[in-house]
């Protein structure tokens, strides 16, 4: 018997934004943090500042003290998503669940490295 599923496949903000493979101007941000050019593009081109404000302030988390941060944000259903972050090993240290946005992407990944923000492709440059 022949079924005929429809997989929808996930529009990922990495896979549009993975262009950034040269170290570029780094752009200040609040409370000493710098964002790259890649993050400066997406966060004004999809509107996902809030997305940056939100990880600055889950660093009052103590779980959260360590060097290299991966966050993804991942939409779970239209306009809700889950936001996590894990270190280099994968385990998730940290999440914030059920956020409420107009966001278009299904899925968009950062790293912090120190005081830098910077998408995944970039993170060898800075």
């Amino acid at each position: 018997m022949i079924t005929n599923k429809h997989y929808k496949i996930k529009n990922s903000a990495n896979d549009l934004y993975d262009i950034y493979t040269f170290p570029d101007k780094l752009y200040e941000y609040k409370e000493g943090y710098k964002i790259t050019e890649g993050i400066n593009n997406i966060a004004e081109y999809e509107n996902c500042f809030w997305l940056l404000d939100l990880i600055v302030n889950q660093q009052e988390h103590p779980e959260l003290d360590c060097e290299v941060q991966n966050w993804e944000l991942q939409k779970i259903e239209d306009g809700l998503f889950d936001l996590s972050c894990s270190h280099e090993n994968e385990h998730v240290i940290h999440e914030v669940k059920g956020l409420q946005k107009g966001f278009y992407f299904d899925d968009f990944r950062i790293m912090k490295k120190g005081n830098i923000f910077c998408l995944p492709i970039e993170k060898e440059l800075y």
